[in-house]
């Protein structure tokens, strides 16, 4: 791969994860006190209170919104609002 073009291709995450990053937490919003803002630090259930069943209801907006399955094993690697969107940059990654 030639240098333009791994540049082209971190480009293309860069801004496929700060697009998966801006959804993410308008998903989140949903869940969460409107006055409250959102960082991509923020730990999902200490910091923004979700409980496990506004979890669930998450990933299956997640899942959705982006059509994909973010398999179990996934699910212990997935704590912040920055993980979810590093997770589904790299789930849109994978071919089909």
């Amino acid at each position: 791969m030639t240098r333009s073009r791994r540049a082209a291709n971190v480009g293309d995450d860069m801004q496929g994860y700060e697009e998966s990053l801006e959804i993410t937490c308008q998903l989140l919003r949903r869940h969460v006190d409107p006055a409250r803002p959102i960082k991509p630090s923020d730990h999902i259930m200490n910091d923004l209170g979700l409980d496990s069943l506004g979890v669930m209801e998450l990933v299956s907006d997640v899942e959705n919104r982006f059509n994909v399955s973010i398999p179990s094993e996934m699910f212990d690697k997935i704590t912040t609002v920055e993980d979810v969107a590093r997770a589904v940059t790299q789930l849109q990654r994978k071919p089909a």
